[in-house]
């Protein structure tokens, strides 16, 4: 149960939805620490017929290419079979899964 964040519940709602019927998109949960963020991401994937994927930033990985891309996808490195050739293609270059234009 999340208290409190009923505005955030109704833009995360309004988003999931458009994701259910094919409108992809990206959303940032910033805040405090202790905020009740976490809550949330946990009450947007509850219930949702599809994966709500999430990463958290680390500082000292701030000057690594695409780590946390690399962090929010190592779960679903599996699915990269159902995406087009050329972004998948792009895709493990850009995570050092594969070389460039290979």
């Amino acid at each position: 149960m999340v208290y409190g964040r009923e505005p955030e519940q109704r833009e995360l709602g309004r988003f999931l939805a458009e994701a259910a019927s094919g409108r992809g998109g990206a959303v940032v949960v910033l805040g405090e620490p202790c905020g009740g963020k976490s809550a949330l991401l946990r009450w947007a994937g509850s219930g949702q017929r599809f994966q709500v994927l999430r990463c958290t930033g680390v500082e000292s990985e701030a000057e690594l290419p695409f780590a946390a891309s690399q962090s929010l996808l190592s779960g679903v490195m599996g699915h990269l079979a159902g995406i087009p050739a050329p972004q998948a293609e792009a895709l493990r270059a850009a995570l050092g899964l594969a070389p460039p234009g290979g």
